[in-house]
């Protein structure tokens, strides 16, 4: 291996790395979302007439859902469409860039292949 192979190797895992981290820090979940659904605890008002009707079972609490406005990115994209949003996840951009370093290298030993060759002819 020269040093070109050695540099576009260390390179790729390097942005490999770095998309995987920016994966982890972001929640690490297995799709990419922009909203997030929670159902948080919330306390009960006393003054609600259906507390006073007993409704909730005596409880002091009850679950509510939200949606929270936030980015995790995801290991599988869901789009619905080619140019969606959605489309940004860990598959989507480390595939091209392990694609251009597998072409890379396959080019620098065929080239190196053929130099070789050249010299065994000569000699």
């Amino acid at each position: 291996m020269n040093i070109k192979n050695n540099k576009t190797i260390l390179i790729t895992i390097g942005l490999t790395l770095t998309v995987i981290a920016t994966w982890l820090i972001t929640g690490g979940d297995y799709y990419t979302k922009y909203e997030i659904v929670k159902e948080v605890v919330k306390e009960l008002d006393q003054s609600d007439p259906l507390v006073a009707a007993g409704f909730y079972d005596n409880n002091t609490t009850t679950t509510e859902t939200v949606t929270i406005n936030e980015f995790r990115l995801g290991l599988l994209p869901t789009p619905s469409g080619p140019f969606d949003k959605h489309m940004i996840a860990v598959v989507t951009l480390l595939s091209p860039i392990w694609f251009i370093t597998f072409i890379l290298l396959l080019m620098q030993y065929r080239k190196t292949l053929i130099s070789k060759k050249a010299e065994l002819s000569v000699s």
